[in-house]
């Protein structure tokens, strides 16, 4: 090949080479500005990463506006916890304090906040000014696991001693005035109507408490799973099922009759350590396979509609849900907030996943068209 063809050639390449270097260039801002680009391990379906928050912890809970993500009470292992307040902007909550205790459970009414710490005793720490400071320490017939507060009662599952229930009028002076033990090592619970719903861990059992009247609660049904074993997870409730985490999976228990509790669905999805439900929607953290959400509109057949897993950078231990409607929807009534169920059919969900693996991260699920009429 003689001198001018080569340098001939040489000039064309560089032509072409130098043509998609400004193709690339003009593409790079709109592709940096995208937060859902998969990365390598990543797999998802309607879920997307928006950002990884500025905190670590295994425990997550979304109290109103604000967000708590809290590290393991064991003091060998434990990392200060973290205060976020969600309401300036969902997707990238606001840091207010990272200086909490350790804990596994914490619930807010009003300004005070509610904590479970493993000890026994229920830890009322003052939120006002925004500053955390214990005012209170009741104690507990045993170590203090998961919390749920309906108006000046607070309902406590307490491990070996069951359901413990608290008046919180005064949050400077919480007086116990109920305790039921049914001797399960009993790790979470959750409310439906006049019932509250006992997970036992090491049982694999629910147990269903009457608590119309919170000085003697009683027994009115159980539930025992043989088909696999619960863990130390969490159990929600929503219109008559009771959504259960298990080594082996979600297992869903009809509870509309309490006195005849029976497994409606066992979801295979190894390691389930949390499950939320809201708006139809089962909202799962399962460590191994990352955030699944089931539509379960109808209980007995869930339909996968959401994931996301990336097994290098998350094991997703619990997770949080906020609701997102879509501001358009409000224009013609400005008394809703953006949040509000009034205002319309969700745009979508943020999801506050605690990740043990790393830094907890904030997700965006948009959900698909539905076949089957919203509940």
């Amino acid at each position: 090949m003689n001198g001018s063809l080569v340098c001939g050639v040489m000039l064309a390449l560089c032509a072409v080479g130098m043509a998609a270097l400004a193709e690339d260039t003009e593409k790079a801002p709109a592709a940096r500005a995208s937060t859902a680009r998969p990365v390598a391990g990543e797999d998802s379906m309607n879920v997307a990463l928006i950002k990884s928050l500025d905190g670590r912890g295994g425990y997550i809970r979304l109290e109103g506006r604000f967000l708590f993500l809290t590290s393991d009470v064991n003091p060998k292992a434990q990392q200060a916890g973290f205060w976020y307040d969600i309401e300036p902007d969902p997707a990238a909550p606001a840091l207010v304090d990272k200086s909490l205790p350790g804990a596994w459970d914490v619930a807010v009414a009003g300004d005070h906040a509610f904590v479970c710490d493993y000890t026994n005793g229920l830890i009322v720490c003052s939120l006002q000014e925004r500053q955390w400071r214990q005012v209170a320490r009741l104690r507990t017939p045993s170590m203090t696991e998961n919390i749920v507060i309906r108006g000046t009662l607070a309902y406590v599952a307490v491990h070996s001693a069951g359901l413990t229930i608290v008046d919180i009028a005064d949050p400077a002076k919480p007086a116990i005035v109920g305790n039921f033990n049914p001797r399960i090592d009993c790790d979470g619970l959750a409310l439906w109507k006049d019932c509250a719903v006992l997970y036992g861990h090491w049982e694999s059992r629910l147990v269903l408490v009457d608590i119309t009247d919170p000085a003697k609660p009683r027994q009115v049904g159980v539930y025992q799973h043989d088909k696999g074993s619960f863990n130390q997870g969490e159990v929600a409730v929503d219109g008559g099922f009771a959504y259960c985490t298990s080594g082996n999976g979600l297992v869903i228990v009809d509870i509309t009759d309490p006195a005849n509790a029976k497994l409606a669905k066992t979801v295979d999805l190894k390691g389930v350590s949390d499950v939320r439900v809201t708006d139809g929607y089962a909202f799962v953290a399962a460590r191994a396979n990352g955030i699944r959400v089931l539509d379960v509109t109808d209980p007995g057949n869930p339909v996968e509609v959401g994931r996301y897993t990336d097994r290098e950078r998350l094991a997703a231990s619990e997770l949080a849900v906020q609701r997102v409607v879509d501001a358009r929807r409000n224009a013609t009534d400005p008394t809703l907030t953006p949040n509000s169920p009034a205002s319309g059919a969700p745009a979508g969900y943020y999801l506050y996943v605690a990740n043990r693996k790393g830094p907890a991260m904030v997700m965006l699920f948009r959900p698909p068209a539905r076949k089957r009429a919203d509940p």
